[in-house]
Formats: C-alpha cells, structure tokens, sequence
C-alpha cells in the first residue's frame, strides 16, 4: 500500500512540476522573430484628441524576441530614449484576450502603466495590431502595428 501511495505522489510530482507553457506564444498569431512594432496612433480622453505620424508626442517602437526579450526606443524633441527587459504572452481570468507583460530591466522612464511599477501590459488587437493599457487610468492611448520586414 506504500509504495502505491509513493507511486501515485512521484507521478503527480513529475506531471504537476512541468516545463514552462509555451503554448501562449503559438496559440496567439503575434510575431516573435525580432519584428518592429511601431507606434502609429495616439489618443487622449478628450474627444478628437487623436493624433497620428510626425503630428504624435514622440515617435516609438517595441521589437520582441523570440528568446522572451525586448527592446523599446522613443524619440522625443530629438532625444533618444532607450528601454528593455523581458515579456511573456499571459492571459487574464474571465477575459478572451491575449496580453503581452513586459517587465523592466532597464529604461524605467518608458514604461507606461497605472501602477508606477517596472511592469507594462499591451494588449493583442490582431496579428498586426496592439494597443497599450495605460489609457485605462488617464494615460495616452497608444497603438501600434507591425512593420512588414
């Protein structure tokens, strides 16, 4: 009767204690191959507050690896800022959509979220399109598409 019962704990240990979900990465249709993700529209709260181009605050883009990293740059009134850290595709309980969770590793003056921690969470709209969620608590809407290689 022992052994059963260490039998059946090893097996539950050894199923329970597997590698890392991957799957996020090849259920959702994003691009992890060092693409360019490129700001092109950003919005406020107020109405007709959307602006798009050369017109935009700053210029930006994200490039996700396929190892997990990522790099942001932002151009501002011509200084360049640069950011990066790691991500990994999550999904949210009673929520359909995919999310991207970047933590920080450097460049925090970058991260745009409503916390004030070293965390961002942009959502996947389509396969060329996402958005980021700062909006939600007054911050610019920011959306951004995929650059064809």
């Amino acid at each position: 009767m022992n052994k059963l019962y260490i039998t059946i704990v090893v097996l539950f240990m050894v199923f329970s204690c597997s590698v890392p979900d991957t799957s996020a990465f090849e259920e959702t249709e994003l691009q992890f191959a060092d693409q360019r993700w490129e700001l092109v529209r950003m919005s406020g709260s107020m109405a007709n507050s959307t602006t798009t181009g050369a017109d935009m605050e700053w210029q930006e883009y994200y490039v996700f690896c396929p190892d997990g990293r990522f790099q942001k740059e932002r151009e501002r009134a011509g200084v360049v800022s640069k950011a990066a850290g790691t991500f990994e595709v999550v999904e949210y309980e009673n929520d359909d959509a995919d999310y991207l969770e970047l933590s920080y590793t450097e460049g925090y003056g970058l991260i745009g979220n409503c916390f004030g921690d070293q965390k961002e969470v942009l959502i996947y709209r389509s396969a060329t399109e996402i958005s980021n969620t700062w909006m939600a608590c007054d911050g610019p809407g920011l959306d951004y598409v995929l650059v064809a290689d």
